[in-house]
């Protein structure tokens, strides 16, 4: 007697696309909310997506990747923050070794922000569970910290401020 085929589950490869999402809204100065009327979503969807909790639909998928001007297989496949003056804005085939220095510079400082962005995300919610615990003596350094996390999330927004100014095409009215 044969014995029953046994159906296996494909599971999907894991993609870039949560973080190559919050990368490129990011880079043009949205917030969830921001991008999620630009593409007339909600914005618990976009949060979704930027978790790597849910991928879109395909419609949903290639909206974005028409919004952001990005192919959708680099939207999935590569890391954008890694090199985003060649995924973003290629830049036009020269030999002058100042121009390659200075797209080297911007592409580093670009990782640099994202990293500090993600660095400063970790330390304010760290911070925001530890409020509760406050008392007399650690009240004093919560708020200390608070003013260190207000004066990194301004840089912060400086960086992305001129990293968004750097990009050509890149729409300047948002």
């Amino acid at each position: 007697m044969d014995s029953p085929v046994k159906k296996t589950k494909n599971i999907p490869k894991p993609t870039h696309f949560g973080k190559n999402l919050k990368f490129l809204r990011r880079l043009k100065g949205l917030s969830q909310t921001e991008l999620a009327k630009n593409l007339e979503l909600n914005r618990s969807k976009i949060a979704s997506y930027e978790s790597g909790m849910v991928e879109p639909n395909s419609g949903t998928f290639l909206k974005i990747s028409r919004y952001f001007e990005v192919s959708s297989q680099d939207l999935l496949s590569q890391i954008l923050s890694e090199n985003p003056i060649d995924i973003i804005n290629p830049p036009a085939s020269t030999n002058d070794p100042l121009d390659n220095y200075l797209q080297d510079q911007l592409t580093n400082f670009t990782q640099q922000t994202n990293e500090m962005t993600k660095i400063y995300e970790g330390y304010s919610t760290l911070l925001d569970l530890k409020k509760e615990e406050v008392n007399g003596e650690t009240g004093q350094l919560y708020s200390m910290l608070d003013d260190l996390l207000d004066i990194l999330q301004k840089l912060i927004d400086a960086n992305w401020k001129l990293i968004q100014s750097v990009f050509p095409g890149e729409d300047q009215e948002q």
